[in-house]
Formats: C-alpha cells, structure tokens, sequence
C-alpha cells in the first residue's frame, strides 16, 4: 500500500510540472498588476504609472498601479511573493525592499532572493548632498575643513532610520572623520524644512526632492553619491570627483515576479520593459524624477542586488544601526 501510495504521489506530481514550468503562450491576455509598495504620490508610485502606461500602450491589456504601503514597503513586497507567478502581479521593488530591509527587519516575511525573480533593474537614484547656503562652504572639501574647524561638529537630517540618506550620512562621517550628529526625519519634506531653518547642517536627499530648493539659491548643492553624474543635475560634481573614493549609495528601483514565474513571462516582460526603457521620451521624464535608466537583465540585477546589499550591511553594522 505504501508503494502504490508513493507512485501515485508521484504520479500526481509530475502531472502538475508542465503546469509550473509553461507560460501561457498568449500572455498578457487579461490586464497586468503592478503593486507599488509605498504610500501613492511617491517616487515609486510615478514610475509604476509610467511603465504601465507603456505597457498598455504595447500590449492593449490594462496595466493597474496597486498601492500597498506599511512596513518600509514589506506589506506590498509580500504581499506579490505570495501572488500566483504567472506574470500578471508585480512589484517595482527598491534597494530597501529587496536589499537592507533584510538586514534591518529581524523577521522579514520574505526572502528577496529566493522569493522573486527579477524583471529589470529599471533606473538608480543617487542622492544630492545640500547644505544650508549660510555654510562657508561650496565643495565637499570646504564643508569638511569647515567641520573640523568647529569644537562641536555639525549635525545632518536623514529621511529616515536605516534609508540611503541615513546610510550616506553614516559613510561620510566614516570616510571624512567628522563628528556628525544625526537627526532623523519622518520624510524628505520635515527634513529640508528644518535644513533651510539652519537646525541641521547638512542632507543627503533624492535628488527630485531637493535640487529645485538648491536651483532656486534656497539650499546649496556640494555632491551626488552616484558612480557618475546624474542627468538631472550634469552640473554638481560626484562624492568620488570630490574626493572620496568609492563613496557611492545609489538607490534603485527595480521590477520583481514571485519566483517561479515561467522564465519564458520574465523574458517577455524584460524584453518589452527594457525597450521602454530606453526610449529617449521615457528616459527624459525619469530625468525629471532625478533618475537615470539602467534596464538590465535577470542576471544583471541580481548580481548588483548582492553587492550593493554586501557594502550597506557593512555601514549598518559599524553605525550599530539596530533591526527593527
């Protein structure tokens, strides 16, 4: 009995196989989720719209941008690895939700690695370092010969506990020897505020968010902490230009399946994605978000995933920042 209940078993589950491993050779036949895991109105939530806007465009099926915020993104993140994988729930992800949320959440309701596959890496987004224009500084050298010069260091705003801004303000205090004191916000907005205030003196920041205060005088640009100079501000030299070597937090955004979508879906969809990607007109706009296109591959992306989560856990630990 117990042979014959094995066979069977094994018989019934071989059965399913084809199932599992075979796309829909129509697909997209019904309309296509991308769950954004962040509140509406955000970076993550524009993007969303202007991928799925194209995708609708390429495919004729509705593209719906689901918002389902809570936990530093977790909520929405689960809620897509435990979707069907067929292709037609999503998620646009960030180097937070598939990268130091791992190290920053003790019980993290999901791996990223092995509960997704990735479609693309979609774009980055390097930070801008601003400082309040009544500093006598306009280089990162100059804000550091500054810093030193005073017996009770600077302070600077994050945009939160454990985020790229936190992260950036921790590997500066690292590789310049300042004494800085951090002061985190609940957002970007509350941040600049008490930066153009004076009450803080310095912020690392989404681009988007403060260099039209930095082109308008109100605050003063130093930095960005990408690899290379960003397309939305070609004019602000980088943190390595300026003389920190290596210095680099580049946050990104990138397209997630549940793992065990058909490799033939993700191929499809990263082909198509891609080159809306690269699209002059859709990169123009994303300029205007303060990010640069990167469209990648599956590989691409999950080796980038790796060694960017490598380099912050490092900077989480040494600032003795604590999972929450």
């Amino acid at each position: 009995m117990i042979r014959i209940a094995a066979v069977s078993f094994l018989a019934a589950s071989l059965s399913v196989v084809p199932a599992l491993s075979h796309a829909d050779p129509n697909f997209p036949n019904k309309p296509i989720r991308i769950v954004n895991p962040f509140p509406p109105g955000g970076t993550t939530d524009a993007v969303s719209r202007q991928i799925g806007d194209e995708l609708n465009k390429a495919w004729g099926q509705p593209v719906l941008i689901d918002s389902k915020p809570g936990a530093a993104g977790n909520i929405g993140v689960q809620f897509v690895a435990r979707s069907a994988p067929n292709g037609y729930t999503i998620v646009l992800g960030t180097q937070g939700t598939h990268g130091t949320n791992a190290v920053l959440f003790k019980d993290l309701p999901f791996d990223p690695f092995k509960d997704f596959v990735p479609i693309t890496m979609v774009a980055s987004a390097p930070l801008i370092l601003v400082v309040n224009p009544a500093l006598p500084a306009t280089t990162v050298p100059e804000l550091v010969k500054y810093a030193k010069s005073r017996s009770g260091g600077l302070s600077y705003a994050s945009t939160s506990v454990g985020g790229g801004p936190h992260l950036a303000g921790e590997m500066f205090k690292r590789v310049s020897g300042l004494d800085l004191m951090h002061v985190p916000y609940k957002g970007s907005g509350p941040a600049k505020t008490d930066l153009l205030g004076g009450h803080v003196s310095l912020l690392f920041d989404n681009i988007a968010s403060s260099l039209p205060a930095a082109k308008a005088g109100q605050l003063r640009a130093l930095a960005v902490t990408g690899s290379s100079r960003s397309g939305a501000a070609p004019d602000v030299p980088t943190m390595i230009e300026s003389g920190f070597p290596g210095f680099v937090v580049d946050g990104w955004y990138a397209l997630y399946a549940p793992a065990g979508t058909p490799a033939d879906i993700v191929k499809k969809l990263n082909v198509e994605i891609v080159r809306i990607l690269r699209d002059p007109k859709v990169a123009e706009r994303f300029k205007g978000l303060g990010l640069d296109i990167v469209a990648s591959t599956t590989e691409e992306t999950t080796a980038r995933m790796r060694v960017d989560l490598e380099r912050y856990t490092k900077v989480i630990r040494q600032a003795g920042i604590e999972p929450q």
